[in-house]
């Protein structure tokens, strides 16, 4: 009796282990599908890249040659930077981005590797910058921005991925709208933060 409890803790261990690629181990089979590169069999693991240090930069899980689960980027530091969930090599979930520091600096939700619904942006204190709204990975509906002490200072209003009106907010919460050189100027402005 022992023997079979043994043996069958051993085989559960063995089939549990989980295989650890580097970038040398991996090959890309013509239909985008990854594979180990000594055997030509789909990747079932962990694809991991490393920094010249020697420290973790990224890892990806595979399942029959696609990502499939949470893929992790590292700072050097070893802070995690991104984690984006996969499935059936698509994301599909909520994708989170991080300052150095830790603190949260985008979650977007993705479905069916398009953005969709509510994006939110985040000041380094963790406080919202900013919300857009994404309809099959275009903004759609209004983006509003907040000033770091959370006062409503821009909305923008998209369609179909188009900007169509915004307006800026003083100090006391008034009205004053952008003209079209002004939108498309706070828009570049916005893409590049």
């Amino acid at each position: 009796m022992k023997l079979w409890a043994v043996l069958l803790f051993c085989a559960a261990t063995l089939f549990a282990a989980e295989t650890y690629y580097a970038v040398e181990d991996l090959d890309v089979r013509e239909d985008g599908v990854l594979i180990e590169a000594k055997t030509l069999k789909l990747a079932n693991g962990i694809g991991q890249f490393f920094y010249e240090s020697g420290k973790l930069k990224s890892e990806t899980p595979f399942k029959e040659g696609l990502r499939e689960g949470l893929a992790k980027i590292y700072y050097e530091s070893g802070q995690i930077k991104s984690e984006t969930p996969f499935k059936n090599d698509k994301i599909e979930g909520l994708k989170k981005e991080y300052y150095d520091t830790g603190v949260v600096q985008t979650e977007v939700t993705f479905v069916n590797d398009e953005a969709e619904g509510v994006g939110k942006f985040y000041y380094p204190s963790g406080k919202l910058q900013g919300e857009t709204p994404f309809k099959k990975n275009q903004p759609e509906g209004i983006t509003k921005l907040y000033s770091p002490k959370g006062q409503l200072i821009r909305t923008i209003e998209f369609k179909e991925g188009k900007i169509v009106k915004g307006f800026d907010y003083n100090d006391q919460g008034n009205k004053i709208e952008l003209n079209r050189d002004e939108l498309m100027e706070a828009t570049k402005e916005e893409a590049t933060k």
